[in-house]
């Protein structure tokens, strides 16, 4: 996992300490990611390139560092293409038998009653009881 020089720490004290000052006055303390809370060691740097922090990758879950604002930009892309491409499986059932509550009638197919010629009177079949007789006789749709 790549995660980018940080250029600033927090120290025991939550106090906020820069690479330059860390290795200016010889710090020895343990030294946290600003971001993540995870240790850092102090990098001196060399032919002008100036000290840094390093994760210590070692010591901490990988699901830290991944929340971690450090993380390489190409990384944190590549883990949610990954992610991204993980599709959930379709677990739908396509209904093939219809009731009409208002027709009373089965029917298969469509969702489209062929006595009424519209769908929205129409339940699934065999996933609700059909209503008794004496209920039909109570339904107001059923009269015209």
């Amino acid at each position: 996992m790549r995660i980018l020089n940080c250029y600033m720490a927090n120290d025991s004290k939550g106090h906020f300490v820069t690479a330059k000052e860390a290795a200016k006055h010889n710090r020895r303390d343990v030294l946290c990611c600003v971001s993540c809370g995870c240790p850092v060691t102090l990098q001196r740097g060399n032919d002008g390139q100036p000290p840094w922090f390093e994760h210590d990758q070692m010591t901490v879950a990988e699901k830290i560092l991944l929340r971690c604002t450090w993380l390489d930009p190409a990384e944190k892309e590549a883990r949610r293409l990954h992610l991204q491409g993980m599709t959930v499986p379709d677990y739908t059932v396509k209904v093939r038998k219809w009731f009409c509550v208002m027709c009373d009638e089965d029917y298969e197919g469509e969702k489209c009653c062929p006595r009424c010629g519209t769908g929205v009177y129409s339940r699934a079949w065999g996933r609700q009881e059909v209503p008794s007789e004496d209920a039909r006789a109570d339904n107001p749709l059923q009269r015209l």
